[in-house]
């Protein structure tokens, strides 16, 4: 008798190797199986909200042992900011601060002084340490002490 070859193969359930936060987020985003886990990885799950990298690596060591995916940082169309030409050099959140304050140009970035953008809603010392590196490389503007140590007490 002949075997019957056209019957598909069963799907594997994620079953109990993952977190199951994580689980949840999988299936969340569609991935029920390992098939389907497997037919996403890499690009599909780098993308996945609420999957950051820690979670990604959870899964790589379960699944996809010995391999390790390092995505570009690659920012979504959808999150390019109107009317600005710092798209691209920046990160979409601190071009937005910075448009809200009127600058849309490299050049009137430049104009600007540190102690003032920091001024602007959204944009603390972190995002000026980015705005340094994309647009001043090797200046480093030394916070003021009692804005240096609000910025420490507001990260414990």
């Amino acid at each position: 008798m002949k075997e019957d070859t056209t019957t598909p193969q069963a799907e594997t359930p994620l079953g109990d190797v993952l977190q199951p936060r994580v689980k949840r987020i999988l299936e969340r985003n569609g991935i029920h199986t390992v098939e389907a886990l497997r037919s996403a990885y890499p690009h599909q799950l780098v993308k996945m909200w609420g999957l950051g990298m820690y979670r990604f690596r959870t899964i790589e060591k379960a699944f996809f042992p010995g391999k390790s995916f390092t995505p570009a940082r690659v920012y979504s169309p959808v999150r390019h900011i109107h009317g600005s030409s710092l798209n691209g050099a920046l990160d979409p959140s601190i071009v937005m601060a910075l448009l809200s304050a009127g600058i849309t140009t490299p050049e009137e970035l430049k104009a600007v002084e540190p102690s003032e953008l920091l001024k602007i809603k959204g944009l603390g010392v972190n995002r000026l340490r980015e705005i340094e590196r994309a647009f001043f490389p090797g200046q480093h503007y030394e916070i003021p002490r009692g804005r240096k140590q609000a910025a420490v007490d507001d990260a414990a």
